[in-house]
């Protein structure tokens, strides 16, 4: 049993944590910044490719995102990618997390994570909500057991194309009523900048 084996559902039954939908962002056209010539060109290239499988979905369209957000915020965070993150295996809170991003720079091992993304698989992004909250719940879990003072962990929910972002706060997750298309990744990475933002406050 892994991560990948939560529903809401589940989640809700195992631990009490329940959900809703609202809107979680406004996002603030003015300060949206324009996205690199790389990103443009990387984007285009991945057009141009068969993205089907969930490996040339990550490859192609959503590391070239979280590089770009990188790029902007390298002293603010550290990116891990397929990082096992087991906090819980008693409670199943176990298993491979696609993408995990710390608060912290530079560093070579898990701490305070703030935010994790779930790729959908070759599914609707909504059969990856169950992981991501799970993936949230046991980030907020691990952040209190290393006395790190976080109130809110985010997510997000992507097949490449579509992007879901989700919150967890006080034994809740919040599932955002907008989703972001590839089309509009300066509104996505506008969000990943907010969340990073968030924790610095």
């Amino acid at each position: 049993m892994a991560y990948s084996d939560f529903s809401l559902t589940k989640l809700e039954k195992k631990f009490g944590i329940t959900h809703q939908s609202k809107v979680l962002f406004d996002i603030l056209e003015d300060k949206i910044m324009p996205i690199s010539v790389h990103l443009l060109e990387d984007l285009d290239f991945a057009s141009k490719m068969p993205a089907f499988s969930e490996k040339a979905k990550s490859e192609l369209l959503i590391m070239p995102i979280l590089k770009e957000f990188y790029k902007a915020n390298q002293d603010k965070l550290t990116i891990f990618s397929g990082y096992s993150f087991d906090v819980d295996a008693k409670n199943e809170l176990n298993g491979v997390c696609d993408y995990l991003l710390s608060a912290f720079p530079h560093l070579l091992e898990i701490k305070s994570p703030v935010f994790c993304l779930v790729e959908a698989k070759n599914r609707g992004v909504e059969e990856g909500f169950g992981q991501c909250a799970a993936e949230m719940y046991a980030a907020s879990l691990f952040n209190q057991e290393n006395q790190q003072k976080i109130s809110n962990i985010y997510g997000v929910v992507t097949n490449g194309y579509e992007w879901v972002f989700m919150k967890y706060a006080h034994n809740n997750v919040i599932i955002d009523q907008k989703r972001y298309f590839l089309s509009d990744v300066t509104s996505i990475l506008y969000i990943l900048g907010e969340i990073i933002n968030e924790s610095y406050l």
